[in-house]
């Protein structure tokens, strides 16, 4: 029996390491989160589901502001206004708390997952100690990104999922509602309601008697009906602005040829036939190169190395039980989708994102698959059952927590605790920001925009418009300014090749005016575009 003091503390011990890692964090960190806080942002200052801003031309927007949330979906930043509408401030730290109580949350839910599969007390309490220490993950759970999320209602779809055929209407009411939620929370989430729907109307197949059918039928319509309670709005919402309920251009993200793709200007080159012009061994290699990467991931940051033969003997051991062959499917498709369908984004961290919905049952597995060597060792080594359960848990938590330590001080810290490496992108664009406002002020200019490299943490730095710099060379870069009205353009070390010359070797040309050159940013500014 789940005990309610253990759950406390457990969930006490995993707020304590969540909220600790936050105390380096100051800024989002990366673009995702950034974008996600952005969102949040725009939403309390009353803009709206708008973006001042453009990262990627996938929908060939005319100008600026533009709908928001096109690629990536809005439930995070949503979550972040939340947090930052019961605080009353826009400041990071009031958008980011909600995640630190979801993350805060995914050892105690770690734990009911380990008793509903073992019914063994030391088995769930050993899978919610090793969520405290998640390596990889630790540096993104306190940010404004959805791994928490992914984490909590992943584990509630995989336990639902598992026992479809014993669902009553509130429960599948419940999974509608869950699949609506992963849907508004990233956009691999359709697959997920895909893939539970094609599940409930497999029950129709097995017996296809008459009343049978009818009952699901029902459950069929209750599904749709909690999805379309989450989902609905956003259709809704799509449907106004491209009369559609897909947003325009998704579909291209189908024909990159590498991952710089996603910036292609104009967008509308990315096609089948410029897929297939790539020619089939390089199609080929990059999927396969994105799968040895994700199955890198899953062995390095879901099994955290130390963990993976423990998760394969718990595999093993339960690979009959129903959650854990409903999981391995998903996951077959998951992999699949970000290896082979959309491989550049899969690797670069979609598979990263979209495994953090299987971590509590790996973190399950890997316990019970402690349960089996240490009873091997009993029987094939005369170990002492006590002895060994306490030697090796230790000895497997005091790595993980070494290991956990050590990435996240690598990946947020750095060499000096005062300035983490986690906040130097935003303080660059702070610098940036300050040296542009500078130029402006003397010129008497307020309006003005940028285009650069991450516009999302320019914008959170500087609140004006920026759009990225495109892929295709200097004059897709004076194309894209003339449309959106761009005065600068500003080259930081993350640039596109084709324009390399103009970062190692700054000048000025027909059309740029190189106004500032430092080491890690170029300043130019555009003849035409005003």
């Amino acid at each position: 029996m789940i005990k309610l003091k253990e759950l406390l503390w457990v969930w006490l011990g995993c707020l304590t390491v969540v909220g600790l890692a936050a105390a380096f964090q100051s800024s989002p960190g990366y673009m995702d989160a950034e974008y996600y806080y952005a969102g949040g942002k725009l939403l309390w200052q009353g803009h709206g589901f708008e973006e001042p801003y453009l990262w990627n031309y996938l929908t060939d927007p005319r100008e600026l502001p533009v709908p928001s949330h096109t690629y990536w979906m809005p439930l995070a930043s949503l979550w972040a206004w939340l947090g930052m509408s019961l605080v009353g401030s826009d400041a990071f730290q009031a958008a980011r708390w909600p995640f630190i109580l979801l993350g805060s949350l995914v050892s105690p839910l770690t734990y009911w997952l380990g008793w509903k599969i073992s019914q063994q007390r030391f088995t769930s309490l050993l899978a919610a100690l090793f969520a405290w220490f998640p390596m990889f993950y630790l540096a993104y759970l306190p940010t404004t990104d959805t791994f928490a999320m992914y984490m909590i209602l992943g584990t509630l779809w995989l336990v639902l999922a598992a026992r479809v055929a014993q669902l009553k209407d509130k429960s599948v009411f419940l999974a509608g509602l869950i699949c609506g939620a992963m849907h508004l929370a990233r956009a691999d989430g359709f697959f997920w309601m895909l893939v539970f729907l094609l599940l409930i109307v497999r029950e129709g197949f097995i017996e296809p008697r008459h009343p049978f059918w009818l009952q699901q039928l029902r459950k069929i319509t209750i599904f749709i009906t909690g999805y379309a309670l989450l989902m609905g709005g956003w259709y809704g919402r799509n449907l106004l602005e491209y009369r559609s309920p897909f947003p325009p251009g998704n579909e291209r993200a189908l024909f990159l040829r590498n991952y710089n793709d996603l910036y292609r200007y104009p967008a509308s080159d990315l096609s089948l036939e410029y897929l297939l012009g790539y020619g089939l061994v390089p199609l080929v290699y990059d999927r396969l190169h994105a799968a040895g990467q994700n199955l890198l991931s899953l062995i390095a940051v879901q099994a955290q190395i130390l963990l993976a033969p423990l998760f394969i003997l718990g595999f093993w051991k339960r690979k009959r039980e129903p959650i854990v062959a409903r999981a391995a499917a998903v996951w077959l498709v998951m992999f699949a989708l970000m290896s082979f369908v959309f491989p550049y984004a899969g690797w670069r961290g979609g598979y990263f994102h979209v495994a953090a919905a299987f971590q509590p049952l790996v973190w399950s597995l890997a316990s019970e698959g402690f349960g089996v060597f240490v009873q091997w060792g009993v029987r094939k080594r005369g170990w002492s059952p006590i002895s060994a359960t306490q030697v090796f848990a230790f000895f497997v938590l005091g790595m993980l927590m070494i290991l956990t330590v050590y990435l996240y001080c690598t990946r947020v810290i750095g060499k000096d605790v005062r300035n983490p490496v986690w906040d130097e992108a935003h303080q660059r664009q702070v610098k940036i920001c300050a040296k542009l406002r500078g130029i402006t002020n003397a010129e008497g200019i307020e309006d003005w925009s940028v285009m650069i490299n991450n516009p999302v943490g320019f914008y959170l730095a500087c609140e004006k418009r920026a759009v990225s710099v495109p892929v295709g060379g200097l004059t897709v870069v004076q194309l894209v300014a003339r449309q959106y009205g761009i005065e600068f353009l500003v080259l930081e070390r993350d640039h596109p090749a084709e324009i390399s010359p103009y970062f190692y070797r700054p000048a000025d040309t027909s059309f740029l005016t190189l106004l500032d050159n430092q080491k890690e940013w170029k300043v130019y500014r555009f003849h035409a575009s005003r």
